[in-house]
């Protein structure tokens, strides 16, 4: 096998094992989730980033110049903004950790962390379906329709992790107790 079947296996099997955690997490308990969560996201972080190292030597050494710049960030904007969200999306998560554990969220926590899952899912699915073909192996390029829906669910949890910041911010509660 050679350098670059062994480096694209790595990425693709660290695409299948976050969207496998993913899963995982759905169907957990709060606790077991959480922890699920973070290692998805941070296992998608490094498949997102060994695809990135892909995309930036199949460009950078046709034109080294600044010129060479739009090109690099037409192919890899929807990476780097699926990045950006995972991350913002990690910090959440840890930072917040002691008070998701505890269930002092408001219960939209819940319905927008699954609306999340749900995107990140279709953007996985999108990701790895592409990346197989001969066009992204040979160019390192996606199509203009994958990037396009890229950018598309990539914008839509950019905004549901902005509001899962407001609630975990603004909206953290100290649970409900029953008082006999």
């Amino acid at each position: 096998m050679s350098n670059n079947t062994w480096y694209s296996t790595i990425y693709k099997a660290c695409i299948l094992s976050s969207m496998l955690s993913f899963i995982i997490g759905f169907f957990s308990p709060t606790n077991v989730a959480l922890g699920a969560y973070i290692a998805g996201y941070s296992v998608l972080t490094l498949a997102i980033m060994m695809i990135l190292i892909v995309l930036f030597n199949n460009i950078l050494p046709n034109d080294s110049s600044f010129s060479g710049l739009i090109p690099i960030l037409i192919t890899s904007g929807p990476f780097l903004l699926i990045l950006a969200v995972i991350s913002f999306i990690l910090y959440l998560l840890i930072n917040y950790k002691n008070s998701i554990n505890d269930g002092h969220v408001s219960p939209s926590y819940n319905s927008f962390s699954n609306i999340i899952l749900l995107l990140l899912l279709v953007q996985n699915y999108l990701i790895y379906r592409n990346i197989g073909t001969d066009s992204f192996e040979t160019y390192g390029k996606l199509s203009k329709v994958t990037t396009s829906l890229l950018y598309l669910t990539g914008i839509l949890t950019a905004i549901c992790s902005i509001i899962l910041y407001m609630i975990l911010k603004y909206y953290s509660t100290d649970g409900f107790e029953n008082f006999n």
